[in-house]
Protein backbone atom coordinates (compact mmCIF):
# COMPACT_ATOMS: atom_id res chain seq x y z
CA UNK A 1 0.00 0.00 0.00
CA UNK A 2 0.92 3.71 -0.42
CA UNK A 3 -0.69 6.27 1.70
CA UNK A 4 0.83 10.10 1.42
CA UNK A 5 0.24 12.42 3.88
CA UNK A 6 1.21 16.58 3.87
CA UNK A 7 3.10 17.70 7.11
CA UNK A 8 2.08 21.89 7.19
CA UNK A 9 2.98 22.50 10.78
CA UNK A 10 6.72 22.90 11.17
CA UNK A 11 6.87 22.55 15.19
CA UNK A 12 4.86 18.59 14.39
CA UNK A 13 7.46 18.17 11.57
CA UNK A 14 10.31 18.44 14.02
CA UNK A 15 8.52 16.45 16.55
CA UNK A 16 8.11 13.80 13.94
CA UNK A 17 11.63 13.17 13.26
CA UNK A 18 12.38 12.87 16.74
CA UNK A 19 9.29 11.34 18.29
CA UNK A 20 8.70 8.79 15.18
CA UNK A 21 11.09 8.47 12.59
CA UNK A 22 13.84 7.79 14.05
CA UNK A 23 12.47 5.52 17.22
CA UNK A 24 9.60 3.75 15.44
CA UNK A 25 6.60 3.23 16.42
CA UNK A 26 6.57 3.43 20.18
CA UNK A 27 10.03 1.09 20.20
CA UNK A 28 12.00 0.18 23.11
CA UNK A 29 13.63 2.83 24.66
CA UNK A 30 17.36 4.01 23.79
CA UNK A 31 16.62 2.51 20.21
CA UNK A 32 16.87 4.51 17.14
CA UNK A 33 16.19 4.05 13.52
CA UNK A 34 18.40 5.61 11.17
CA UNK A 35 16.82 7.02 8.11
CA UNK A 36 19.09 7.64 4.51
CA UNK A 37 18.54 10.16 1.78
CA UNK A 38 17.23 9.47 -1.02
CA UNK A 39 16.57 11.53 -4.73
CA UNK A 40 18.45 13.58 -7.08
CA UNK A 41 17.60 17.09 -5.22
CA UNK A 42 19.64 15.37 -2.05
CA UNK A 43 22.13 14.60 -3.94
CA UNK A 44 22.46 17.86 -5.65
CA UNK A 45 22.11 19.84 -1.51
CA UNK A 46 25.16 17.12 -1.28
CA UNK A 47 23.07 15.14 1.30
CA UNK A 48 24.25 11.42 1.11
CA UNK A 49 23.85 8.48 3.91
CA UNK A 50 22.12 8.73 6.99
CA UNK A 51 19.84 11.53 7.95
CA UNK A 52 21.26 14.09 10.30
CA UNK A 53 18.73 15.60 12.78
CA UNK A 54 20.15 18.84 12.14
CA UNK A 55 19.92 18.28 8.25
CA UNK A 56 16.22 17.33 8.92
CA UNK A 57 15.17 20.09 11.10
CA UNK A 58 16.98 22.81 8.09
CA UNK A 59 15.00 21.33 5.10
CA UNK A 60 11.94 21.66 7.76
CA UNK A 61 12.68 25.10 7.79
CA UNK A 62 12.86 25.61 4.27
CA UNK A 63 17.19 26.20 4.99
CA UNK A 64 19.41 24.91 2.74
CA UNK A 65 21.19 21.88 4.97
CA UNK A 66 24.49 22.84 4.49
CA UNK A 67 24.92 26.44 4.56
CA UNK A 68 21.91 27.30 6.59
CA UNK A 69 20.58 29.71 3.53
CA UNK A 70 17.08 30.11 2.54
CA UNK A 71 16.40 26.91 -0.11
CA UNK A 72 12.91 28.55 -1.74
CA UNK A 73 11.77 31.26 -2.10
CA UNK A 74 8.69 32.12 0.25
CA UNK A 75 6.31 34.37 1.28
CA UNK A 76 4.56 33.60 4.91
CA UNK A 77 4.52 30.58 6.04
CA UNK A 78 0.47 31.04 7.25
CA UNK A 79 -2.59 32.89 6.12
CA UNK A 80 -6.13 34.36 7.80
CA UNK A 81 -9.37 32.65 7.06
CA UNK A 82 -12.52 33.01 8.06
CA UNK A 83 -13.24 29.54 10.01
CA UNK A 84 -17.07 28.11 10.15
CA UNK A 85 -17.60 29.36 13.45
CA UNK A 86 -17.11 33.49 11.95
CA UNK A 87 -13.85 33.75 13.73
CA UNK A 88 -10.49 34.31 11.73
CA UNK A 89 -8.02 32.08 11.94
CA UNK A 90 -4.23 31.09 11.14
CA UNK A 91 -3.98 27.97 8.32
CA UNK A 92 -0.38 26.88 7.00
CA UNK A 93 0.37 28.62 3.75
CA UNK A 94 3.19 26.38 2.93
CA UNK A 95 3.67 22.63 3.05
CA UNK A 96 6.75 21.59 5.21
CA UNK A 97 7.07 17.74 3.74
CA UNK A 98 4.80 15.33 2.11
CA UNK A 99 5.35 11.46 3.65
CA UNK A 100 4.58 8.85 1.65
CA UNK A 101 4.38 5.54 3.11
CA UNK A 102 4.54 1.80 1.40
CA UNK A 103 3.85 -0.85 3.29
CA UNK A 104 2.91 -4.52 2.32
CA UNK A 105 0.00 -6.54 3.13
CA UNK A 106 -0.36 -8.11 6.38
CA UNK A 107 0.90 -11.65 5.75
CA UNK A 108 4.14 -10.33 4.14
CA UNK A 109 4.91 -8.53 7.30
CA UNK A 110 4.42 -11.56 9.24
CA UNK A 111 6.20 -13.84 7.09
CA UNK A 112 9.31 -11.29 7.17
CA UNK A 113 9.19 -10.61 10.64
CA UNK A 114 7.81 -13.53 12.73
CA UNK A 115 9.16 -15.64 10.46
CA UNK A 116 12.37 -14.08 10.58
CA UNK A 117 13.16 -13.84 6.63
CA UNK A 118 15.00 -10.85 6.12
CA UNK A 119 14.95 -11.45 2.36
CA UNK A 120 11.59 -10.34 2.42
CA UNK A 121 12.75 -7.29 4.44
CA UNK A 122 15.54 -6.76 1.40
CA UNK A 123 12.91 -7.23 -1.15
CA UNK A 124 10.75 -4.42 0.54
CA UNK A 125 13.51 -2.02 0.49
CA UNK A 126 14.23 -2.69 -2.92
CA UNK A 127 10.78 -2.01 -4.14
CA UNK A 128 10.01 1.25 -2.43
CA UNK A 129 13.35 2.54 -4.02
CA UNK A 130 12.35 1.44 -7.59
CA UNK A 131 8.98 2.58 -6.83
CA UNK A 132 10.25 6.23 -5.54
CA UNK A 133 12.69 6.44 -8.42
CA UNK A 134 9.40 5.94 -10.75
CA UNK A 135 7.99 8.62 -8.22
CA UNK A 136 11.15 11.12 -8.80
CA UNK A 137 9.91 11.19 -12.19
CA UNK A 138 6.58 13.00 -11.72
CA UNK A 139 8.42 15.92 -8.98
CA UNK A 140 7.51 19.47 -10.77
CA UNK A 141 6.91 23.13 -10.19
CA UNK A 142 5.44 26.06 -10.73
CA UNK A 143 5.86 28.54 -14.01
CA UNK A 144 5.01 31.77 -13.03
CA UNK A 145 7.58 33.91 -15.12
CA UNK A 146 6.83 35.56 -18.70
CA UNK A 147 3.28 35.72 -18.13
CA UNK A 148 3.40 31.51 -17.53
CA UNK A 149 0.99 29.65 -15.35
CA UNK A 150 2.34 26.32 -16.22
CA UNK A 151 3.89 23.19 -14.53
CA UNK A 152 7.61 22.30 -15.05
CA UNK A 153 8.48 18.74 -14.56
CA UNK A 154 11.75 18.20 -13.20
CA UNK A 155 12.28 14.91 -11.77
CA UNK A 156 14.06 15.73 -8.63
CA UNK A 157 13.04 15.08 -5.21
CA UNK A 158 14.46 15.68 -1.89
CA UNK A 159 13.53 13.21 0.61
CA UNK A 160 14.32 11.06 3.37
CA UNK A 161 13.36 7.25 4.07
CA UNK A 162 12.70 5.25 7.28
CA UNK A 163 11.86 1.59 7.69
CA UNK A 164 9.98 0.41 10.26
CA UNK A 165 8.99 -2.89 11.49
CA UNK A 166 6.06 -2.13 13.94
CA UNK A 167 2.28 -0.24 13.67
CA UNK A 168 1.76 2.06 16.72
CA UNK A 169 0.27 -0.85 18.68
CA UNK A 170 3.28 -2.68 18.30
CA UNK A 171 1.79 -5.21 15.87
CA UNK A 172 4.15 -6.73 13.33
CA UNK A 173 4.24 -4.09 10.44
CA UNK A 174 6.96 -4.06 7.92
CA UNK A 175 6.73 -0.21 6.60
CA UNK A 176 8.65 2.55 4.95
CA UNK A 177 8.41 6.40 5.74
CA UNK A 178 9.65 8.09 2.43
CA UNK A 179 9.79 12.01 3.68
CA UNK A 180 9.83 14.23 0.78
CA UNK A 181 10.75 17.61 1.25
CA UNK A 182 8.87 20.85 -0.30
CA UNK A 183 11.99 21.74 -2.81
CA UNK A 184 13.03 20.32 -6.40
CA UNK A 185 15.52 22.05 -7.72
CA UNK A 186 14.39 23.86 -11.61
CA UNK A 187 17.53 23.42 -14.09
CA UNK A 188 15.76 26.09 -16.47
CA UNK A 189 15.37 28.69 -13.68
CA UNK A 190 18.40 27.61 -12.13
CA UNK A 191 16.66 27.83 -8.39
CA UNK A 192 14.95 25.95 -6.36
CA UNK A 193 11.40 26.38 -5.96
CA UNK A 194 8.23 24.23 -4.16
CA UNK A 195 7.67 21.03 -5.16
CA UNK A 196 4.01 20.56 -7.12
CA UNK A 197 2.88 17.84 -5.88
CA UNK A 198 -0.39 17.36 -8.81
CA UNK A 199 1.71 14.77 -11.23
CA UNK A 200 3.14 13.10 -8.21
CA UNK A 201 -0.59 12.34 -6.33
CA UNK A 202 -2.05 11.42 -9.58
CA UNK A 203 0.49 8.51 -10.66
CA UNK A 204 -0.27 7.19 -6.71
CA UNK A 205 -1.49 4.09 -7.92
CA UNK A 206 0.54 3.85 -10.33
CA UNK A 207 3.92 3.86 -8.12
CA UNK A 208 1.96 1.60 -5.58
CA UNK A 209 1.85 -0.82 -8.66
CA UNK A 210 5.50 -0.35 -9.64
CA UNK A 211 6.37 -1.25 -5.60
CA UNK A 212 3.67 -4.26 -5.65
CA UNK A 213 4.69 -5.53 -8.83
CA UNK A 214 8.73 -5.70 -7.84
CA UNK A 215 7.82 -6.99 -4.34
CA UNK A 216 5.77 -10.19 -5.76
CA UNK A 217 8.41 -10.68 -8.24
CA UNK A 218 11.08 -10.92 -5.33
CA UNK A 219 8.26 -13.36 -3.25
CA UNK A 220 7.92 -15.85 -5.85
CA UNK A 221 11.66 -16.41 -6.27
CA UNK A 222 11.65 -16.97 -2.78
CA UNK A 223 9.33 -20.07 -2.96
CA UNK A 224 6.23 -17.98 -1.65
CA UNK A 225 2.90 -18.28 -3.30
CA UNK A 226 0.54 -15.36 -4.14
CA UNK A 227 -2.87 -14.84 -3.83
CA UNK A 228 -4.27 -11.54 -5.79
CA UNK A 229 -6.66 -9.89 -4.26
CA UNK A 230 -9.89 -7.80 -6.23
CA UNK A 231 -8.49 -3.96 -4.76
CA UNK A 232 -5.16 -4.52 -6.59
CA UNK A 233 -3.02 -5.28 -3.77
CA UNK A 234 -2.39 -9.55 -2.59
CA UNK A 235 -1.37 -11.48 0.39
CA UNK A 236 0.77 -14.82 0.32
CA UNK A 237 -1.00 -18.25 0.37
CA UNK A 238 -0.40 -20.45 3.55
CA UNK A 239 -0.80 -17.75 6.19
CA UNK A 240 -3.72 -18.72 8.50
CA UNK A 241 -5.92 -15.69 8.78
CA UNK A 242 -6.55 -16.13 12.69
CA UNK A 243 -2.85 -15.14 12.96
CA UNK A 244 -3.43 -12.03 10.31
CA UNK A 245 -6.70 -11.25 12.52
CA UNK A 246 -4.32 -11.98 15.39
CA UNK A 247 -1.48 -9.50 14.77
CA UNK A 248 -4.08 -6.53 13.46
CA UNK A 249 -4.87 -4.28 16.81
CA UNK A 250 -4.23 -1.54 15.15
CA UNK A 251 -7.11 -2.21 12.03
CA UNK A 252 -9.16 -2.76 14.34
CA UNK A 253 -8.80 0.28 16.62
CA UNK A 254 -9.50 2.36 13.24
CA UNK A 255 -12.66 -0.32 12.74
CA UNK A 256 -13.64 0.62 16.66
CA UNK A 257 -13.00 4.23 15.80
CA UNK A 258 -14.52 4.45 12.53
CA UNK A 259 -17.86 2.97 14.02
CA UNK A 260 -17.81 5.36 17.40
Amino acid sequence: MLAPKAQSNLGDAKQYFKEHLAVGDYYAEGQSIPGHWFGRGAAELGLNGITTSDEFARLCENLHPRTGERLTLRQKTTRTEMGRDGEEHATANRRVFYDFTFSPPKSVSLAALVGDDTRIVEAHEQAVTLAMNQLQTFAATRVRKDNQCADRITGNLVAAMFRHDTSRALDPHLHTHCIVFNATYDSVEKEWKALQNHEMFAAQKFVENVYYHELTRELVKFGYRIENKPRGDFDLKGVPPELIERFSKRHKEWLLLAGS
